[in-house]
């Protein structure tokens, strides 16, 4: 209850200091933001575009991945363009790859990062 409070106080107090709000959000915008989760609208243009693929399904994670995507979105565009098309090539051949062989590099680049 702190936490909406909190967040509605913090909506009053910019209201009344920067005055009428052109605000468009829709409800949902608001119950994310009330907990704790990253509204899909929050995200910039670069942050968007490199987790368009995750839009549709961005409200069903917690906030603590969508802080962990938001975060590699944002290490992905400071990367050189050189290193970024790189990924996406990697990323490419990734997509192209059996669920089977998916699975398998998933499962190996878990026991590696343990």
């Amino acid at each position: 209850m702190t936490n909406t409070r909190n967040t509605g106080v913090a909506f009053l107090l910019a209201v009344l200091i920067f005055g009428s709000t052109n605000v468009t959000a829709s409800p949902d915008y608001y119950y994310l933001a009330e907990n704790e989760q990253v509204p899909w609208q929050s995200l910039s243009h670069e942050e968007q575009k490199a987790l368009r693929e995750y839009r549709g399904r961005w409200h069903n994670y917690d906030s603590d991945r969508q802080q962990r995507m938001r975060d590699g979105a944002r290490r992905f565009h400071q990367l050189p363009a050189e290193k970024r098309h790189k990924v996406e090539q990697k990323h490419h051949e990734y997509e192209r790859l059996s669920p089977q062989e998916r699975h398998r590099l998933r499962k190996e680049y878990q026991r590696r990062h343990k």
